[in-house]
Formats: C-alpha cells, sequence, structure tokens
C-alpha cells in the first residue's frame, strides 16, 4: 500500500462503521487533494491534479477490502 494513502489512513477519523466508513474515506481522500492556487490559467495543471484525484480513488475501489481492514484497525 502506498505511504501517502497509510498517512491518510492514519489521520482519518470516523464515528461510523463498516461500508459507510469506508465511503467516507472516499470523500475524505478527495477532498485531501487540493487544487493549486489559480496563479496561472494552466489547464495542465488542473488536469493533473484531477487525475491525480480520479487514480486514488480507483486505487482505493479496486482494493476495496484491504483499505476496510486498515480502516477498522
Amino acid at each position: 500500500m502506498n505511504s501517502e494513502i497509510k498517512n491518510l489512513i492514519k489521520t482519518f477519523e470516523s464515528d461510523n462503521k463498516g461500508k459507510k466508513r469506508f465511503n467516507d474515506f472516499l470523500q475524505y481522500c478527495f477532498i485531501s487533494i487540493k487544487n493549486p492556487k489559480k496563479n496561472s490559467n494552466s489547464k495542465k495543471i488542473i488536469n493533473k491534479y484531477d487525475t491525480l484525484r480520479q487514480d486514488m480513488i480507483s486505487y482505493l475501489v479496486a482494493n476495496e477490502k484491504e483499505i476496510t481492514i486498515q480502516l477498522s484497525k
């Protein structure tokens, strides 16, 4: 598992359990990647962050069982 995701798991807090907790974690991860300040109008930078978010969400959904186990610890 990626070290960035492990750090997100450590900082994540939720009172929910099971599938709801995993869904909350997906939202938390999506929000944690912030877009850069709009100093320039570069669509390349914005697309980079959109791609990064999509790749991370795809990874988390593909490894849902492992992530859920880590969240329940």
